[in-house]
C-alpha cells in the first residue's frame, strides 16, 4: 500500500472511530430529557444533543488533522453561502458532518436517524460513513472500493422497472405545505411506482437504495451534510446520483434523484 493509500486508509478507519464514539455519545444524552430549538420554524429542529455530537466530531478531527477543513451543519448551517462554498472546489481533505441526521426521529423516539459525516479530498467525495447508533449499523464506503453495511459488502436493489420501484421522498422544512411541489410530485408517482415513503433521514435513505430496500430516493432543498457521505456509499454499491436535469450530483446542487441506475430515467421523467 502506498503512502497515499494507507494515509488515506487512516483517515476512514478514525471517521469510522469517530462516528461510533459520537453514537455512544448520542445514546447516553438520549436517556435525559432533550431541550428543543426551533431553527427556521417548527418542522426544523435542533437539539442540544446535535450540538454535543458535532463539537465532539469537530474536536476530534481538530485534533487528529488539524489542516483538514470542516463544513458542518450546527456551525455552518446557518449561512446563506452553504452551498456556495462547494462550487469552488476546495483543496487538500475536508470534512462534511451531519451530526444528526433525522433529527425529527431522533426527537420522537423513531430510529431512523443517523450520523454522517463525508471526507473529501481536492473537491471530489472520497469516504462515506452513515452510522445508525440505535441499530449498530454502520454504512461505509471509499472511492473505487466499494460499499459495505457493518463487514459485508452492499449493491443496488434488482428492479427493473418503475413499476417494481419502492421510492422514497422527503420535504424541505420550508415546504411543509399543501401546495408543496413534493405533493404534486408524490400524486405523479401514484398508480406508477410500486408505493413511496417520506423517512426522513436522507443520509440513510440513501444508504437504503445502495443496500437495496430502496429502489430510488429524491429530494429537493438537501445541504451537502445531508448527502455527503450516502451519495459515495451508494455509488459504490453500483447507484446512480443526479440532479433533476440528469447531470452528475454535485454537492452544490439543491435537487438530487437516486436510484439503482436502471430505473433512474424513468424516475426523472415523471418528476420533471
Amino acid at each position: 500500500m502506498n503512502e497515499q493509500l494507507a494515509y488515506e486508509d487512516a483517515i476512514m478507519q478514525d471517521a469510522i472511530r469517530y462516528v461510533k464514539a459520537a453514537g455512544g455519545l448520542i445514546m447516553e444524552l438520549m436517556k435525559k430529557p432533550l431541550q428543543i430549538q426551533e431553527k427556521k420554524n417548527q418542522s426544523d429542529l435542533v437539539t442540544r444533543v446535535d450540538m454535543h455530537s458535532e463539537h465532539f466530531l469537530r474536536d476530534q478531527i481538530c485534533r487528529d488533522y488539524p489542516d483538514h477543513w470542516i463544513l458542518s451543519e450546527e456551525t455552518d448551517g446557518g449561512r446563506e453561502d452553504s452551498h456556495m462554498m462547494l462550487q469552488e472546489p476546495r483543496q487538500g481533505y475536508g470534512w462534511i458532518i451531519d451530526p444528526i441526521d433525522g433529527t425529527i426521529n431522533f426527537i420522537h423516539h423513531l430510529s431512523h436517524f443517523a450520523i454522517s459525516v463525508g471526507v473529501m479530498k481536492d473537491g471530489c467525495p472520497l469516504i462515506g460513513i452513515v452510522y445508525n447508533p440505535v441499530t449498530d449499523e454502520l454504512y461505509s464506503a471509499r472511492k473505487h472500493g466499494g460499499a459495505f453495511l457493518n463487514d459485508d459488502p452492499i449493491h443496488v436493489g434488482q428492479e427493473q422497472d418503475i413499476c417494481e420501484a419502492l421510492l422514497a421522498t422527503g420535504f424541505q422544512a420550508k415546504d411543509w405545505k399543501p401546495n408543496s411541489v413534493v405533493v404534486e410530485q408524490i400524486g405523479r408517482m401514484t398508480g406508477k411506482a410500486r408505493s413511496v415513503r417520506i423517512l426522513g433521514a436522507a443520509s440513510l435513505d440513501l444508504c437504503l437504495v445502495a443496500s437495496g430496500g430502496l429502489t430510488g430516493f429524491w429530494h429537493d432543498g438537501l445541504y451537502p451534510w445531508d448527502v455527503a457521505a450516502g451519495l459515495v456509499i451508494l455509488q459504490e454499491a453500483g447507484g446512480q446520483v443526479t440532479n433533476a436535469a440528469g447531470k452528475a450530483f454535485e454537492l452544490s446542487d439543491t435537487t438530487l434523484v437516486a436510484s439503482n441506475s436502471v430505473i433512474h430515467e424513468a424516475l426523472i421523467s415523471i418528476l420533471v
